[in-house]
């Protein structure tokens, strides 16, 4: 063991400095504290006060400048993701036609589950990822929770249920939107914006 006033030859690992210093390497010691030096004169920041905006505007203004989405970017979101659903179901029945199988009506409780899933996924995922579904992308809508934080996935599921309901209805929740959130904003406890 080392004596305390030994200048020692060479440091032990634990004297080392954690960032290599140019030169000798020197010993800490204890300082005086130093002295509070006043802040430096700059410029001073002047700060105006923010507008007051009609309550109106406060409702449909969310953040990040969005507005809350109309029912026309939600028709045409939603045609959007309805033309990728019918591609994928004409392709599955193109598919079955290839193979040499002709769909029976027995088989369509099947195929309706396979779309089922497919929709689930579509939406639910791509939804929780990224807030929007590329129909809602080709149309400048995104889709956020209430307090502006990205969905969770219980959120997304909620939310395309939905639109399930929206579908097999057809179309007559949509008539909640005129009112600022449509079926799937309301189960889902989210809000949809537009973007442009």
């Amino acid at each position: 063991m080392r004596d305390p006033e030994e200048e020692p030859g060479e440091p032990l690992l634990f004297d080392l400095p954690l960032e290599p210093e140019r030169g000798r390497v020197k010993r800490a010691t204890r300082s005086a504290p130093r002295e509070e030096r006043p802040p430096a004169p700059g410029p001073e920041l002047i700060f105006d006060e923010p507008e007051e905006l009609p309550a109106a505007a406060v409702k449909e203004v969310s953040a990040g400048g969005a507005v809350r989405a109309g029912i026309g970017k939600r028709l045409a979101a939603g045609a959007a993701d309805l033309v990728v659903h019918a591609a994928v179901a004409v392709g599955v029945l193109v598919g079955c036609r290839y193979m040499g199988v002709k769909p029976v009506v027995s088989d369509w409780p099947a195929l309706t589950l396979f779309l089922l899933t497919f929709s689930c996924l579509y939406s639910v995922v791509t939804l929780a990822f990224w807030g929007h579904t590329p129909g809602m992308a080709w149309a400048g809508l995104a889709a956020r929770s209430r307090d502006g934080q990205p969905m969770a996935f219980d959120q997304t599921a909620r939310r395309w249920i939905g639109g399930l309901l929206t579908a097999l209805l057809v179309g007559l929740p949509l008539l909640l939107a005129f009112g600022g959130r449509s079926l799937s904003d309301l189960l889902s406890g989210s809000e949809t914006l537009s973007s442009r």
